[in-house]
């Protein structure tokens, strides 16, 4: 499969840009000043760090792009002359073979924190978090901490996702709580992770790299926008609300809640971080609680809402197992085309929107697929991408007459690249054209 730096956490808009030549002020839908200010307010959440967090600056080469224009703004020179100085930034257009997300990307010689210029919060708190989670992916392998990991299927199951829960619901309690309410709910919270691990014995491995990347990152965000722990709870709370699959979004609510309980504790855990460190495991040591019995956790569940998760977990499993039925009639049995993932460069997803079909398939319902034959983007249908075979599918009902647009999908194809008959009947399979 394709392994991304990072991943878009939303949807790719699709409006329109300003001519550039009849408005000096912007570029594509990017106010200058704005970005501008954004850059200063980015150098000063570094000053106020001063690398205390992680020991290293977390500022460095910043861009914004506005996704349609492909127009991006930068607070330096790139090293190919596409950025030019304007209104106190550098602006220019990326080049089409670079990949757009909330990301980090190699590129002129250089490693840039991209983030999409819609992305950014009118709230200033909420900016300064997004604008610190993704500079700290682009010092991530410095600090040896770029554990990007598997995805971790089994957290689509209901029982998964119940123990989850029940673990985030505890860490929550005990982030605003003291002493040894915070300490027993802590020990509840492990006791639940346990739980769950014990269920599905490859959960500790898949799930730590994870933690690692994307809980690290998120935790550090907050931390240098200046959540508070009660802003903490409240914002994880809504991510929640937000999303329908965990196995690419755990980490943003796991992340912060470890980290902040973590920095709660007084001791030098950061320090302490590397690949395969258990957040959880260092959290009970520097309390000096443990995980309790498997029978604990069904007796301490319903003292965080046990009872009205299982129901939710009931009937959501109910409505996995129509969705499973509806995705194999339309891109298994079905007509479907063809894509070689094997020519994809680059691309984005939404980490709630993530979900395992079977072994080594994975159906995306918001993706971009930026490849040798051109770019696919997925927003409200599905993409079935298989690891094994390598190919990718999307479904042909409802496809248009030029093959460009089909249900919640669109195809720009690249000169030289056409779409041909594929082995199966009906199927269509994108193909370059010979030219012998």
């Amino acid at each position: 499969m394709l392994r991304l730096t990072h991943v878009v956490c939303g949807v790719l808009l699709a409006a329109s840009a300003p001519n550039l030549a009849s408005d000096p002020e912007v570029a594509g839908s990017i106010d200058l000043a704005k970005a501008g200010q954004y850059f200063e307010e980015m150098d000063a959440l570094c000053a106020e760090d001063g690398g205390k967090l992680w020991g290293v600056s977390f500022c460095g080469p910043l861009l914004f792009v506005d996704p349609p224009s492909r127009m991006i703004v930068a607070n330096q020179v790139d090293d190919s002359g596409v950025l030019a100085p304007r209104a106190g930034v550098f602006a220019g257009r990326l080049p089409d073979d670079v990949g757009i997300a909330n990301t980090t990307i190699e590129w002129g010689g250089t490693r840039w924190t991209m983030l999409m210029w819609w992305s950014l919060s009118e709230d200033r708190a909420r900016r300064s978090r997004l604008l610190a989670h993704e500079a700290f992916h682009r010092i991530q392998p410095e600090l040896g901490l770029d554990t990007y990991g598997e995805i971790n299927a089994h957290l689509e199951t209901a029982k998964a996702r119940y123990w989850m829960q029940m673990e985030w619901n505890a860490l929550g309690k005990a982030l605003l709580a003291e002493s040894d309410v915070r300490r027993e709910a802590v020990a509840d919270a492990l006791t639940f992770r346990a739980a769950r691990r014990t269920r599905f014995p490859e959960a500790a491995e898949r799930e730590i790299p994870l933690e690692i990347f994307e809980g690290l990152a998120e935790y550090s965000g907050m931390r240098l926008a200046g959540y508070s722990p009660e802003r903490v709870v409240e914002a994880v709370s809504a991510k929640r609300e937000g999303e329908t699959g965990f196995v690419r979004s755990f980490a943003y609510v796991s992340g912060p809640l470890y980290g902040y309980l973590l920095d709660a504790s007084g001791t030098d855990w950061r320090n302490r971080m590397g690949p395969g460190v258990d957040m959880g495991a260092l959290l009970g040591e520097s309390l000096e609680v443990a995980a309790g019995s498997d029978e604990m956790a069904r007796t301490r569940a319903d003292s965080y809402g046990g009872a009205e998760v299982r129901r939710a977990e009931t009937d959501r499993e109910r409505e996995r197992d129509l969705r499973l039925a509806a995705w194999r009639k339309t891109l298994v049995d079905g007509p479907v085309l063809v894509f070689d993932l094997k020519a994809v460069s680059s691309g984005s997803f939404d980490p709630g929107k993530v979900f395992p079909f079977a072994e080594n398939q994975t159906v995306y319902t918001v993706r971009e697929l930026i490849a040798e034959w051109g770019v696919l983007t997925v927003d409200g249908g599905a993409i079935l991408e298989d690891d094994a075979t390598g190919r990718a599918y999307v479904s042909l009902s409802g496809v248009s007459q030029d093959l460009g647009k089909g249900e919640g999908w669109t195809l720009a194809l690249a000169e030289g690249w056409k779409i041909f008959p594929a082995e199966r009947a009906e199927d269509l399979v994108v193909r370059k054209v010979r030219t012998d």
